[in-house]
């Protein structure tokens, strides 16, 4: 198991303090899409080189809204996601984690309520109370695509780019929908049970059909997350780490030692199946050394905090705690 932690924005600064941290794979986090082209792909690699790191996983890749919702441009998105895969696997890029969520505001279609709750300390967290989710939140973007079209739309998106991502040697990892159920403010959501992780799998054997373990995800549902990593073991290609309180329709995100889930249970099972891919350090609060000013999951402190508490308990179940 290796572990890694994304830095926004991906500063040198930011790169040298992952180095100090022991980190050794990079995670190019942009939910605005991937360039498709050469040179802009081996701009990123160099970026995260001069900093002595290797560029091994993206999120996400290419422009996917189109594809998603069926609309005008479909083709042209599935065309770049095509010319983009060979390119990432000559760049040594093994893992695409994507989502399949409608792609609304500026983190596809994750839903809070509330950035600023408090946590442990009076740390700043988010929050998600189903509630509170005003039903215009998304008034005026994309028309909604009804389920059986956003299904249909996923297949016909695998059955294009499947076949290159596995020539390629890039595993496509899809992401749980954040929160995991739908529909929300009139747009479906069909990744967000382990049903239809189980459906997604089914629609291709192929290695490169991957998939995005995303604890906080599985664990804002109620599921038992140690199950799940035996049940899709070979699926796995990629882990996000973080921890919650509350339910499915209210919950807050917490530090990973302050939350509901039993994280060394789930991490003995990740050594139980010889999981060997990257962990990362997912959305941690805002600490009050942190000098950003609003919350949105990546400020740095935290995530020093989360990835310590992530390499210590790593530590205690490889060697047999």
């Amino acid at each position: 198991m290796k572990l890694t932690m994304v830095a926004t924005p991906p500063t040198p600064t930011h790169l040298a303090l992952l180095r100090q941290l022991g980190v050794e794979h990079a995670v190019h986090y942009d939910m605005h899409g991937l360039p498709d082209d050469r040179a802009g792909l081996t701009a990123i690699r160099r970026l995260y080189e001069n900093a002595g790191l290797t560029w091994k996983i993206s999120e996400s890749g290419p422009l996917i809204d189109r594809i998603v919702l069926g609309l005008d441009g479909w083709q042209a998105q599935i065309a770049a996601w095509q010319r983009t895969l060979p390119l990432l696997g000559e760049l040594g890029v093994e893992v695409i984690a994507y989502n399949f969520m409608p792609q609304l505001g500026d983190d596809a279609m994750v839903v809070r309520t509330s950035v600023d709750t408090e946590t442990r300390g009076g740390a700043l967290t988010s929050r998600y109370r189903a509630a509170d989710v005003p039903p215009d939140a998304f008034a005026g973007q994309a028309p909604p695509a009804p389920f059986v079209t956003m299904w249909d739309n996923l297949e016909r998106f695998l059955e294009a780019v499947l076949p290159v991502a596995e020539a390629a040697g890039v595993r496509l990892a899809m992401h749980p929908d954040d929160p995991p159920y739908g529909p929300i403010c009139g747009y479906q959501r069909i990744m967000g049970s382990p049903e239809d992780f189980a459906r997604l799998f089914a629609l291709s054997s192929s290695p490169s059909n991957a998939m995005t373990l995303c604890v906080g995800c599985f664990a804002e549902r109620g599921c038992d997350i140690p199950d799940l990593v035996h049940r899709f073991a070979d699926r796995i290609g990629f882990v996000h780490v973080r921890d919650v309180r509350g339910t499915l329709d209210d919950f807050i995100e917490t530090f990973p030692d302050d939350g509901q889930t039993d994280l060394p249970a789930v991490f003995r099972a990740l050594r139980a199946i010889g999981y060997a891919g990257d962990i990362r350090s997912d959305h941690a609060p805002l600490l009050a050394t942190d000098t950003a000013t609003t919350n949105d999951g990546y400020a740095m402190q935290g995530h020093i905090f989360a990835l310590g508490y992530l390499r210590g308990l790593v530590q205690t179940i490889e060697r047999g705690g």
